[in-house]
């Protein structure tokens, strides 16, 4: 389509030259003449509009299917990665990347294959009629394709600095965006709008200043073309009076070289689009395969196997493990038996989360840094889906969907029934405030459960544990942020997704793990301390500093 729209382009430059020899030699053609002539060109352009519709359709149908297919990739990509990732990179930036820079590429997609499928073929078509007509003239306009080559690189360079920048501001934007939708109610209790604004304000300037940066780049690209192109025009002009009036080409070669000259410009032109564009695509796409090019440290080895259920015991041997330099766990050795309640206290920043999240393999152990293993078989071994089907994780901080309670509740494993879902809310102990919705389970939660309290949430999260029936519960600070009457809700939830599962819980409040099995004392990624409730009381350390300290805040909250 594109090869026929070129050829269909060039068409009415190659009648123009018998037209007008005709008309000089002083014979006037017949009205039928003029007719056919004139059907020709409707046919032509008919034509020409025809195979138009056709290329424009199939590459914008084309563009936008490599778009989505490359939309679904990237999602596919940032859902597999590490925390590690999302720890370096921003939701607003990441966000920019599914939006700006995937449109911005779809553009130049369009661009790159029209450009050199559309344009490329006109071009040559052009430049063989115009030898075909002049040989002479044809070298003086091969003067202009230098002249314009390192105009249209110069303004591509400059445009190619500039979106980069603009793509990094628009991420800055889009994060602070985020950051104040996220965080709305902390904005408002500190009447921080004016902050906020004014921050958001001063990024969104930068933004518009390198757009405008762009738009002048390409608005007075256009203008110099269009000079240059004048100036050319005028020396054809005066070249071609000098070679008709010695005899050297016709009237009607003259006309068909003119007319061809100004469809060149054309296509040229576009192509000062076509490199703005594609410096502009270069750069998006660049970002966009920064993401899809992020190795993926955790993911299943090539022998990797099926992780049975767990029989006997999880142990955990750790070396020194840490992000970057920084050495957050060191000299660790547990042992959690099955249907055990293993507890870890400690400061914060002691390395409890860390530890917890080194089971599922959030962040992974290397050989040399040591080695978690589940009945002996080590978790870098196993298929990381089969690892994580048999570990429930329930946290502080609440994550739900903007979805209906009963989708929340079967997240995890989506085939359950209504039955396994009520049975589910029951054991954690959601069913009582489900039921009191105006829609019960059908109705929306709102985004991340805005619509439900605290309280709420958290049992609804525990629902969400228990109908995943896994073997190894994860259980970090789950009450920690809760007030008293949530919390003994939470507690007996909790007591319920505990039986019969081997449990490691991470406490602030020590009153909630005196039932455990063991508890370890974490200080500065060490354990210093381990034993029972009461053992640990006895041997007057560390733990027995913390039980202090929480039991004098209870007192003095008392008073």
């Amino acid at each position: 389509m594109m090869v026929a729209f070129a050829l269909f382009s060039v068409a009415p430059a190659m009648y123009m030259k018998d037209i007008v020899d005709a008309l000089g030699s002083g014979k006037v053609p017949t009205l039928w003449q003029f007719f056919g002539v004139g059907l020709g060109i409707v046919l032509i352009f008919a034509f020409k509009g025809l195979s138009f519709f056709g290329q424009n359709f199939l590459m914008t149908s084309l563009g936008l299917k490599l778009i989505r297919d490359l939309r679904d990739q990237l999602f596919a990509k940032i859902i597999k990665l590490p925390l590690s990732f999302y720890n370096k990179n921003t939701t607003g930036d990441l966000i920019s990347r599914f939006t700006t820079d995937l449109n911005c590429l779809n553009e130049a997609i369009n661009v790159a294959i029209a450009g050199p499928l559309r344009d490329l073929p006109q071009i040559l078509l052009l430049l063989w009629l115009m030898f075909h007509r002049s040989w002479q003239l044809s070298i003086l306009t091969l003067g202009l394709i230098p002249f314009a080559y390192v105009l249209i690189r110069k303004f591509g360079r400059k445009n190619n600095e500039l979106t980069t920048k603009r793509l990094q501001k628009f991420s800055d934007l889009t994060r602070l965006l985020s950051e104040a939708i996220a965080g709305i109610r902390v904005v408002k209790a500190f009447t921080m709008e004016r902050y906020e604004m004014d921050r958001f304000n001063k990024e969104n300037d930068r933004l518009h200043h390198y757009f405008m940066r762009s738009i002048r780049i390409d608005s007075y690209s256009y203008p110099i073309l269009e000079l240059m192109g004048g100036c050319f025009g005028a020396a054809i002009l005066t070249y071609g009076g000098y070679l008709i009036i010695h005899k050297e080409i016709t009237g009607g070669d003259f006309a068909s070289f003119l007319i061809t000259f100004f469809m060149l410009y054309e296509p040229i032109k576009k192509f000062n689009g076509f490199i703005l564009k594609l410096q502009e695509g270069h750069s998006s796409a660049t970002r966009i395969f920064e993401v899809l090019e992020e190795p993926e440290p955790i993911k299943d080895g090539p022998d990797a196997v099926e992780l049975a259920p767990l029989q006997k015991e999880i142990t955990i041997q750790i070396e020194a493990f840490g992000y970057g330099d920084k050495i957050v766990l060191k000299d660790i050795n547990l042992t959690l038996p099955k249907g055990s309640i293993t507890a870890l206290v400690g400061a914060s920043g002691s390395g409890k989360s860390t530890l917890a999240n080194l089971i599922p393999r959030f962040y992974d152990l290397r050989p040399e840094q040591g080695s978690i293993r589940i009945d002996g078989v080590n978790c870098r071994d196993v298929k990381l889906a089969s690892l994580r089907r048999q570990i429930a994780v329930v946290t502080q901080e609440i994550v739900l969907f903007n979805d209906l309670v009963r989708n929340n509740i079967s997240y995890g494993k989506q085939d359950s029934g209504m039955t396994e879902v009520i049975a589910a809310s029951k054991a954690g102990h959601a069913y009582e405030f489900i039921d009191r919705l105006p829609k019960r389970f059908d109705e929306e939660i709102g985004e991340k459960g805005v619509k439900l309290s605290g309280g709420q949430r958290q049992r609804l999260s525990i629902s969400r544990a228990l109908i995943k029936d896994a073997t190894i519960l994860i259980l970090d600070e789950a009450t920690s942020a809760l007030d008293t009457e949530s919390e003994m809700e939470v507690q007996e939830a909790i007591e319920n997704l505990m039986k019969d599962r081997t449990s490691l819980v991470i406490a602030h409040r020590l009153s909630t793990i005196q039932h455990a099995t063991v508890i370890h004392v974490l200080r500065e990624g060490q354990v210093v301390e381990s034993g029972s409730h009461g053992e640990l009381l006895a041997k007057d350390g560390e733990y027995k500093r913390l039980y202090d300290l929480q039991f004098a805040e209870k007192k003095t909250e008392g008073a």
